[in-house]
């Protein structure tokens, strides 16, 4: 989940050259992929408004983007999944349509809905397949955006990597701040890349 709290747009030079796949002198400053020290729960199916995010199920990353997105937030989601999750280990593939049941469902559902007035998104796991691993994430986004502003690729970034097990810095191991760049686009500024932590954290998992 991300909030509309926080500082003016960040794009560091370490999110830049993360985006792009060269390595940096903050590479696995911290383990925050699900499950953590810090963060233990059991993968289990929740809502969006008692929410908690796991693994996806395995490396091949099927999204869908429903009817509920603006032609602009589809964009922008397709965007930064191939824009920075594209270059790791998980194979991205955008779908025209959703599957919701059976063994091969749609690894991440994006819908607009309602959600709290400053919350720009919410990620939460709809059918847990095992401790650690969902078979179906989906992430909301605010559409209300008369009071967060649309989404950009920093927020699409931030939601997808919920979806893949990815933590805000309180819950690494060791913690980090809400706000620590080293994070790229888990953290609660815009950093507009995965950052070479997350790249990391992603390929040793996936």
């Amino acid at each position: 989940m991300r909030t509309r709290h926080r500082i003016a747009s960040v794009l560091t030079a370490v999110a830049a050259a993360a985006a792009l796949g060269v390595p940096t002198a903050d590479a696995a400053v911290t383990d925050n992929m699900y499950p953590t020290t810090n963060f233990t729960t059991t993968c289990y199916d929740s809502t969006s408004s008692h929410s908690t995010f796991c693994q996806t199920d395995n490396a091949t990353l099927t999204i869908y983007r429903q009817g509920s997105l603006t032609s602009g937030e589809k964009s922008v989601i397709s965007s930064a999944l191939t824009g920075y999750y594209s270059p790791t280990d998980l194979a991205v593939s955008i779908k025209s349509s959703g599957t919701y049941t059976g063994s091969s469902e749609t690894d991440i559902v994006y819908q607009a809905g309602a959600l709290p007035a400053t919350t720009i998104g919410r990620t939460w796991c709809d059918d847990a397949v095992t401790a650690r691993k969902c078979d179906q994430h989906h992430v909301r986004f605010n559409d209300n955006t008369s009071s967060i502003g649309a989404i950009n690729k920093s927020d699409a970034c931030h939601e997808s990597g919920h979806a893949v097990g990815l933590t805000h810095g309180p819950q690494a191991s060791p913690k980090l701040g809400l706000y620590d760049n080293r994070l790229g686009c888990m953290s609660y500024n815009d950093v507009y890349g995965l950052g070479s932590n997350n790249i990391q954290n992603i390929n040793a998992t996936y």
